[in-house]
């Protein structure tokens, strides 16, 4: 299925050649329409803001498969991972990525410990590289830390973190390379019928005509999908972040202590916070970072000084039921939806994936839980409930 190398155009690419407007330059879209360009299509990439501005930028960007579950959800979820060692291959220097691993530890409040054990069982049963590990361990693994209570601790060796708006930039210029149109900083306003059939865009600037579109907008993608008939319910998902001014190599993988996580970006940058719960209504200020990197310092006392230079506050793109929602309209078949939580990690996969059902109109099976008629289903199990 091309994921160690990508196959030649010859292999996707249909007669004549496709051609496809991606909406959305987030990691997903850049993702897409990477592959798209590939595999030989006529690739029009737009979006408002720059690629990777948006919902991107704000992403811890671990990539990973911890705790992701059912089996096919954590099967995305590792080949996402195995395909940015791909990309990393195809694209070169260009896609900086740390592959350092993951190591974490926890107190044993609200059952940690028993949580923990079962996920790393159940991921040991699926083949994850994963372990626990003791406090001695960790000591040895992060010469200076301060651990605290740990009562259990992990340690995974596959895992990695990639800064969200570099790897973004990245995918869309080497898609330019291979021939994609860039519309940056243009807005898509509908999807252009001509005699009821979607045959493209229509924006800011005038229409962009194209046999097949993908939606690949975050946390937009409702509204817009809803016009092809295509349901994408989203919830709502906070997370804020503190970005250090760069500094020397601190860190060379994810380390997430009790209710902390911390990574360094190849620019030097450290990024902290709390980022996998809804950070409901704290504000994404200066005192909000300065209390992240306190944390940080509490768990690594012989750090360096921690200059904060900005915040992030995200909105992630959480579909309802926690996994992504992929596929095309059964009312408008050249219309293809592509959002989900976890964007960062399956962007390979889910780009190599759309691309393939796109151009070729075979469906992936890798993909067959998360399509959006799932959501068309559950409305009519509703509605023959209330009858």
């Amino acid at each position: 299925m091309g994921l160690a190398s990508t196959a030649a155009p010859s292999a996707f690419a249909a007669t004549p050649r496709k051609s496809v407007v991606v909406v959305g330059a987030g990691i997903i879209g850049a993702s897409v329409g990477y592959h798209l360009a590939t595999y030989g299509a006529d690739v029009t990439i737009v979006n408002r803001a720059g690629p990777g501005q948006e919902t991107t930028a704000k992403s811890f960007a671990w990539l990973n498969a911890f705790n992701k579950k059912p089996y096919s959800y954590y099967t995305l979820n590792m080949l996402g991972i195995l395909g940015w060692h791909r990309l990393q291959q195809e694209i070169g220097q260009d896609l900086a990525i740390q592959w350092g691993g993951g190591i974490s530890w926890h107190t044993d409040e609200k059952n940690a410990v028993a949580e923990t054990r079962d996920i790393i069982r159940r991921l040991e049963g699926w083949g994850y590289p994963i372990r626990t590990i003791g406090r001695s361990d960790v000591e040895a693994r992060l010469p200076g830390v301060r651990t605290g209570p740990c009562a259990i601790a992990w340690k995974s060796d596959i895992d990695g973190t990639v800064d969200p708006v570099a790897a973004a930039e990245a995918l869309v210029a080497a898609a330019a390379r291979k021939g994609a149109r860039l519309a940056m900083g243009t807005n898509v306003l509908a999807l252009d019928r001509t005699g009821g059939r979607v045959t493209g865009v229509q924006t800011d600037k005038g229409p962009i005509r194209a046999d097949n579109v993908v939606l690949c907008m975050g946390n937009d993608t409702p509204a817009m999908a809803a016009t092809a008939g295509l349901k994408t319910p989203l919830r709502e998902s906070r997370g804020i972040l503190a970005h250090t001014a760069p500094l020397r190599p601190l860190f060379g993988q994810v380390v997430m202590p009790p209710g902390c996580d911390i990574k360094q970006n190849p620019d030097g940058r450290l990024v902290t916070g709390s980022n996998f719960g809804d950070s409901g209504d704290t504000p994404a200020d200066a005192a909000t970072g300065e209390t992240f990197l306190a944390k940080v310092r509490n768990f690594f006392p012989h750090l360096p000084p921690l200059p904060l230079e900005f915040m992030t506050l995200g909105h992630r793109v959480l579909p309802i039921d926690g996994h992504p929602i992929v596929g095309a309209s059964a009312s408008d078949p050249n219309v293809h939806v592509a959002v989900m939580h976890s964007g960062m990690t399956q962007a390979p996969i889910m780009g190599q994936c759309v691309a393939m059902e796109v151009l070729n109109g075979v469906p992936i099976d890798w993909l067959a839980d998360f399509r959006p008629s799932r959501f068309a289903r559950q409305d009519d199990r509703q509605d023959a409930d209330r009858h």
